[in-house]
């Protein structure tokens, strides 16, 4: 079989546009709030720097796991998913996201504020897959090229990737403002527009690989499969992207965001604390027309095997050797798929340690199951970034810790509203990094200061 097959679905998406989730680390936190502020926190559009403030454009990449390092990449190539699979000390995850933050504008108005927002975003992501099972699929011969591997899984096992919009509407309201205290609310509405959705769900596998010299095969297997794609999107007679692309059809969804913040003022009465709550990525979207999304279970019994090698690189082949062999039991959604925003719970801490000095920490928590095919997933992470401001250019340096990829460090710029920096780019210059990603944008703000 075909290496294609596994990659081009498993990681159906991973080499379009990679960055990262709804807000971009490092620079959210910098004492001049703009939109991306309020994107993380609706609350912040209460505490915008000037009266009205647009974003043009905001970038930001991020690709990251837990196998493969820059080091690999560079000394084996094309191989280097072979080498991901048989060095995996455990399940094999990675991380791409996607996020564009386009025009959108922040209008403060005395007590209150509003906003609008226009994101896009694109993600693909590996899920706790086994390698060994990731080995079977890609033909990679065992220590022995005859040898029998039993797999056991409690869990699902999946590949995911979407790409969606987002239309924002920003509402935020200050609570109590005095000369050292200051408390707002904020909330946004999302209309929400479904694009493409993907998902390869291996639920609960339990089944002996058996090779034979290049020949692999199941046996003693049950599980679930569950195979979900857009036919306008998926071409199916080649396994690879339609000529359509990722495409954003009609509003079919809505989300919502709230968040609280605090300001402990200075005597000048700018931010000396500035602490946030919030609440992100609440509610659902339908990806219902030319989806397809069937769910096969499969019994294989004991002394009885069902060929791997032999499967064809086409979708609707795939399927008739699925059915004909037996061992396969098809059930089929009509309406499509009905999928959960990656949902999370985001908390952050900005102070102010000297006149030109700060130092911020954000953390994020996912509140969604990561194992459910409807499930579009976010990691958790923690971040520290000191950032020295001088005037308005700002020099910055996250230094986070994600659930995948683990600890980096990056460096970042910015000049007025323009901004450019990466979250890795200091670890990055080690061979063992898991990490790279990036980040640009720029907006800019009209009228009086707070």
């Amino acid at each position: 079989m075909k290496k294609k097959l596994l990659i081009l679905l498993l990681l159906f998406g991973a080499a379009q546009l990679a960055t990262a989730q709804g807000t971009i680390i490092g620079i959210q936190n910098s004492p001049r709030k703009s939109m991306i502020s309020s994107i993380m926190n609706p609350a912040e559009i209460n505490n915008l720097d000037k009266k009205v403030e647009v974003n043009f454009f905001s970038i930001n990449g991020s690709v990251n796991n837990n196998t493969i390092s820059y080091g690999d990449i560079l000394e084996f190539g094309e191989d280097v998913i072979d080498v991901a699979f048989q060095g995996a000390n455990g399940p094999v995850n990675m991380r791409t996201d996607a996020s564009i933050l386009g025009p959108s504008i922040g209008i403060k108005s005395g007590k209150w504020a509003f906003g609008f927002s226009t994101q896009a975003f694109l993600r693909a992501d590996i899920i706790d897959l086994d390698p060994t099972l990731g080995q079977s699929i890609l033909d990679i011969a065992f220590e022995s090229s005859n040898s029998m591997t039993a797999i056991s899984s409690e869990y699902n096992q999946r590949v995911n990737a979407a790409g969606w919009a987002e239309m924002g509407f920003l509402l935020g309201r200050e609570i109590i403002n005095t000369e050292k205290h200051k408390f707002s609310i904020g909330a946004t509405a999302k209309l929400l527009f479904p694009g493409s959705y993907a998902n390869f769900g291996l639920d609960r596998l339990s089944a002996v690989i058996v090779q034979d010299e290049f020949e692999v095969s199941l046996t003693e297997a049950t599980g679930t499969l569950n195979l979900s794609y857009s036919e306008a999107d998926f071409d199916g007679s080649s396994f690879g992207l339609g000529t359509d692309g990722f495409n954003f059809g009609k509003v079919n969804g809505v989300g919502f965001d709230f968040g609280g913040n605090y300001l402990l003022k200075d005597a000048e009465g700018r931010s000396k604390l500035n602490l946030g709550l919030s609440v992100r990525n609440l509610g659902s979207m339908r990806f219902a027309e030319g989806q397809v999304n069937n769910t096969y279970s499969m019994n294989i019994p004991e002394g009885e095997f069902f060929s791997l090698d032999q499967l064809s690189d086409n979708l609707d082949e795939v399927e008739q050797q699925l059915l004909a062999s037996g061992y396969f039991t098809k059930t089929t959604e009509t309406d499509g798929i009905k999928t959960n925003l990656p949902s999370i719970v985001s908390g952050y801490a900005e102070l102010k340690l000297l006149k030109k000095l700060y130092l911020s920490a954000y953390g994020q928590v996912r509140t969604g199951d990561d194992f459910a095919n409807e499930t579009i997933t976010a990691q958790n992470l923690f971040v520290i970034t000191p950032r020295l401001v001088l005037g308005k250019f700002e020099v910055y340096s996250p230094w986070t810790k994600t659930e995948v990829s683990g600890y980096a460090g990056g460096l970042g710029l910015r000049f007025g509203g323009f901004f450019v920096g990466s979250n890795s780019i200091l670890t990055g210059l080690t061979a063992d990094t898991k990490q790279a990603d990036f980040h640009v944008g720029l907006s800019w703000g009209f009228g009086r200061y707070n």
